[in-house]
């Protein structure tokens, strides 16, 4: 979920985050927030998220 977080950071999802302050974002906490909503599986040896709600 991670990787997701960071996907989502880089992205703008989150608006326009300034470069510098990246790097104290609390990824997990927000990977744990995400996790609320979004679900991981494992098929045929690839991973997908899907959001759940």
């Amino acid at each position: 979920m991670k990787e997701l977080t960071e996907q989502f950071v880089d992205e703008g999802l989150f608006g326009g985050i300034l470069k510098r302050l990246k790097y104290y974002l609390d990824y997990d906490a927000i990977a744990r927030d995400l996790s609320m909503d979004y679900a991981e599986t494992e098929i045929a040896g690839q991973r997908l998220i899907y959001r759940c709600a």
